[in-house]
């Protein structure tokens, strides 16, 4: 059975209306404001040497980001993080922390 041009368009549309629903902007405001107590928060963290410290501050950031809009520039820095306490190839990826 073949779908009619009228069906596939009928689908299409639904795609774009759920698409422009789900559509969240990005807070830049936020983002500049909150970024530099995100990265003052990891550095204190790892300086803890304490790897729960070091997830809890990841994990907070992806909420964050995730929030915002969008994720910074230098989201590797948190991922590096993670990968310091963890032994090798256990760390978790950081958008595994959501």
């Amino acid at each position: 059975m073949t779908e009619t041009a009228a069906e596939i368009l009928a689908r299409a549309q639904r795609r774009e209306e759920a698409r422009e629903a789900a559509y969240k902007p990005i807070d830049y405001t936020r983002m500049n404001r909150d970024h530099r107590n995100q990265k003052a928060a990891l550095t204190r963290a790892v300086n803890s040497a304490d790897r729960d410290k070091v997830v809890l501050a990841c994990a907070k950031a992806v909420r964050e980001w995730d929030d915002i809009g969008a994720w910074p520039d230098d989201w590797s820095r948190w991922q590096n993080a993670l990968d310091d306490v963890f032994p090798v190839f256990f760390a978790p990826r950081l958008e595994d922390l959501r």
